[in-house]
């Protein structure tokens, strides 16, 4: 015999639909689905306010990012970096300061993540030692 698992959409909608019939209370529908009281409220407002569609899983990713280079900033990283494959983030980095503010300037650590994720850094191979 095989046992079927339920998903987690499977239980909330379970959840609501028992909700829905007022036969029990929230703390008894909360015993019994094993999740806390202010979870049930979640997925009750949820439910009020979007439907079915409200139960499902939302990105927890951050919106906003309070700490992200500015995207002038990147796009001068980036120009730099075409006009000098050969140079690297600390050069760069240094020439940054003619063109904006020092206080947007980011880290060097940074500027060389910003080349590392659009495909123009290679990492270099560990130089073995010599016994």
């Amino acid at each position: 015999m095989v046992w079927k698992a339920k998903t987690k959409m499977e239980q909330k909608v379970e959840f609501i639909h028992e909700w829905l019939t007022q036969n029990y209370t929230i703390t008894e529908l909360c015993r019994s689905f094993n999740i806390s009281r202010p979870t049930a409220y979640k997925l009750i407002s949820r439910y009020e306010k979007m439907g079915l569609s409200g139960l499902i899983e939302q990105e927890r990713a951050p919106i906003n990012h309070p700490n992200r280079t500015n995207s002038k900033v990147e796009s001068s990283i980036l120009k730099l970096k075409d006009k000098h494959m050969l140079w690297g983030a600390k050069k760069i980095r240094i020439l940054l300061f003619k063109e904006h503010p020092a206080e947007l300037i980011p880290s060097v650590v940074t500027v060389h993540n910003i080349l590392f994720k659009n495909g123009l850094v290679k990492s270099q191979k560990r130089s073995r030692r010599v016994k």
